[in-house]
């Protein structure tokens, strides 16, 4: 490894790899986010880009520092693809947890942690010692059972040709979909070159074992103490926000329900209930019992029942939705994207969850146009009513909409 001093190693074939690279490689081409952005950062704190500190409270902590490295050599791809995700995440502060990094916070995070697969994946390919492809074999074995099943069509074909003909389309379909599984496999794996010299490393005692499973730690670097609770990923249902100045953790919250019962609509639920009820109670009181006085009881016993609900019920609760104000302007910050795929039976749902300064997030579908437009850390401009539980509008603030229009090319 050309650029990381401290640890005299046997000739593997991979001393001229950067050492993210070399530790994806150890990992088999299935390193997990975390540790592939950790051995980039080393990479960025050696060269000046980046810091590693612990804040007040014991946390892990990276800052920015400069924008290129002071050895003057050019940022490689996957390093790149580290230092946006750094500072996309440390934003107005110029630092952001570690945990942060490693929260999953929707599709932001999805979107960067494949990118940093892939980067690193092309520098390996690069090298001759990784390539994109279907489990070895796939081909063939997909390749040998469409040939089984067209062969087949054409033996029943010749014994019964009506029969022959019914089952073609559905094998010819079959075939086709059929042709995608070894695509849908396709995955980073190591060339035979790339196997031997991984093998020699180990053979080493060199990714072996361990929760890291990658090089040894250099003896001449800052120790990083990223093991712990405070550097672990939150929990799904919590989110890191920066809002106010100060990073925190917030609770994501539920979407927003329209009223319903408080409402007009379900008075006119309750009352058309009772009618209805009202009515066949009527004619089994008066058929069954002559209105005698249990059929009497009968009779009027949906409509008292009505009556209870939006006397004991729907009042008090329209009174007390009524006393919430109808609109309600805050600006918050986005701390997680999900865009939910409804398939062909239902519309996409685009969710973003708010940090408006209370423990519990609040949840919102803001529709397209604006999902694309927003990003985790944007300070937004929310007006939704509490009386209807809905939201009126969704902007970016005006710092977030003056830092989108900067970032536009001219």
């Amino acid at each position: 490894m050309g650029r990381n001093p401290g640890v005299e190693t046997p000739p593997h074939g991979l001393e001229e790899l950067p050492r993210p690279v070399v530790t994806f490689l150890l990992n088999e081409c299935r390193q997990e986010p975390r540790d592939a952005l950790v051995a980039c950062l080393r990479e960025l704190a050696a060269d000046g880009i980046v810091r590693y500190e612990t804040d007040a409270a014991g946390l892990p902590v990276f800052s920015l520092l400069a924008q290129a490295p002071r050895s003057g050599r050019p940022l490689l791809p996957f390093e790149e693809v580290a230092l946006a995700r750094v500072r996309k995440r440390a934003g107005r502060l110029g630092l952001v947890p570690f945990s942060a990094l490693v929260t999953d916070e929707g599709d932001d995070y999805e979107e960067w942690a494949k990118q940093q697969q892939e980067e690193l994946g092309q520098a390996a390919r690069q090298a001759g010692l990784a390539v994109k492809s279907s489990p070895r074999g796939s081909w063939r074995i997909t390749l040998a059972l469409i040939a089984v099943a067209f062969g087949t069509v054409l033996y029943v074909h010749t014994v019964d040709w009506k029969l022959g003909d019914k089952i073609f389309w559905p094998v010819l379909i079959g075939a086709f979909v059929a042709l995608f599984i070894p695509l849908s496999l396709r995955r980073w794996r190591l060339t035979p070159a790339g196997a031997t010299a991984v093998d020699t490393l180990r053979s080493y005692g060199f990714g072996s074992g361990g929760p890291a499973r990658g090089l040894h730690p250099d003896s001449g670097r800052t120790a990083w103490a990223l093991d712990g609770a405070g550097a672990a990923p939150l929990p799904k249902d919590r989110a890191w926000s920066s809002l106010g100045g100060q990073w925190h953790t917030v609770q994501l919250g539920e979407a927003l329900t329209p009223a319903f019962w408080s409402t007009k609509s379900g008075l006119y639920f309750i009352l058309t209930f009772g009618i209805i009820g009202s009515f066949i109670s009527l004619v089994i009181g008066g058929l069954a019992f002559s209105l005698d006085p249990e059929g009497k009881l009968i009779a009027v016993t949906p409509g008292a029942l009505a009556a209870f609900l939006i006397t004991s019920c729907w009042m008090p609760a329209h009174n007390s939705r009524m006393k919430l104000p109808d609109a309600v302007t805050f600006t918050g910050e986005v701390v997680k994207l999900r865009l939910v795929d409804g398939g062909s039976d239902s519309p996409d749902e685009h969710f973003a969850w708010v940090d408006d300064g209370s423990p519990v997030t609040m949840k919102f579908d803001v529709g397209l146009a604006l999902y694309q437009r927003l990003s985790v850390g944007t300070l937004v401009v929310v007006d939704w009513s509490p009386r209807r539980r809905r939201l009126n509008s969704l902007t970016l603030a005006p710092a977030a909409a003056g830092d989108l229009a900067g970032s536009r090319p001219a």
